[in-house]
């Protein structure tokens, strides 16, 4: 496996977006890529971590940095869509294809988002753990601040989104919650966006034009993100969408449904003591199901 010394850079000022590529030394899925992206950690480590598992299983994969990063915002609030539109432009260029988009948790929400605002870009897309709205923005700061607008923006204008509808983060019920269930979770602030969306702010999952790939835990207890892809998966039934959707609802794993070892996992029950092994041959099972999808496209 090439190493990431090896492995092309791609800047902000240069290039409109933030990434590193992994190309494997045999390709497996020739003129097809993947690119990844984390969740609300923001961290580009997990990018690259999820990248090297797709090349190490011969897929070429962009890691990519949409927060949190040189020239990127720090905050989840208007974050601009455009620098993935700049990222899946240059993979075409580049001769790519089919280029698809996997994401996880708050990845997961842009990837399912921007497949929709970039259907002549985007052609497939792969959601782990996700959600069938956008979502209000935040702030890591004191703790986590609730900011009044979305949290993303596609070429300046603020993509519509669904409020949680309280003035500051409910920090002490989190805690209580999380401290009681013996994980974190922030599941019940979630299931109201996931059951009484705007209307305006649910994501238009039927304009993207290429395959869904949803993937989920039962025991995700972060955020409703089975809920949720049952209410994509109705969605694209009722918009009679024309290509291959399909939802992998898993008994086994947590909200980090990433077929790698992350120390972080033990914060949630899905992966550790008894449920331990299902929750990894679960997360593993994905991987072989996420590379069969992309040889399908």
């Amino acid at each position: 496996m090439e190493n990431f010394a090896q492995n092309p850079f791609f800047h902000m000022k240069t290039d409109g977006f933030y990434g590193e590529l992994f190309r494997p030394v045999q390709d497996k899925y020739p003129g097809r890529i993947l690119i990844c992206f984390s969740g609300s950690d923001g961290k580009f480590e997990l990018s690259r971590m999820l990248s090297a598992v797709f090349q190490a299983h011969g897929l070429t994969a962009l890691a990519l940095a949409y927060v949190m990063e040189e020239g990127l915002p720090n905050r989840f609030y208007h974050v601009p869509i455009d620098p993935l539109e700049a990222a899946t432009k240059r993979m075409h260029d580049m001769g790519y294809q089919k280029v698809g988009l996997w994401g996880i948790s708050k990845g997961a929400e842009l990837a399912l988002t921007a497949g929709s605002l970039l259907p002549e870009l985007v052609n497939a897309v792969v959601a782990v753990a996700p959600m069938n709205t956008v979502c209000q923005g935040f702030a890591k700061e004191k703790g986590i601040t609730i900011l009044s607008g979305s949290s993303w923006s596609f070429h300046g204008t603020e993509v519509p989104y669904t409020s949680f509808g309280l003035e500051k983060f409910p920090l002490g019920q989190v805690l209580r919650k999380s401290f009681k269930a013996r994980e974190l979770t922030m599941y019940d602030l979630y299931i109201p966006l996931v059951r009484t969306p705007d209307p305006a702010a649910v994501i238009q999952v039927e304009k993207i034009t290429g395959p869904i790939l949803l993937i989920s835990s039962k025991m995700d207890t972060m955020w409703p993100s089975e809920p949720a892809a049952d209410q994509i998966m109705k969605r694209l039934e009722e918009k009679q969408f024309p290509h291959l959707y399909q939802h992998l609802s898993y008994d086994y794993g947590s909200h980090l449904f990433v077929p790698m070892e992350l120390r972080l996992t033990k914060f949630f029950k899905g992966d550790r003591g008894r449920y331990k092994e299902s929750g990894r041959r679960a997360r593993m099972d994905s991987l072989m199901k996420t590379l069969e999808f992309v040889s399908q496209w």
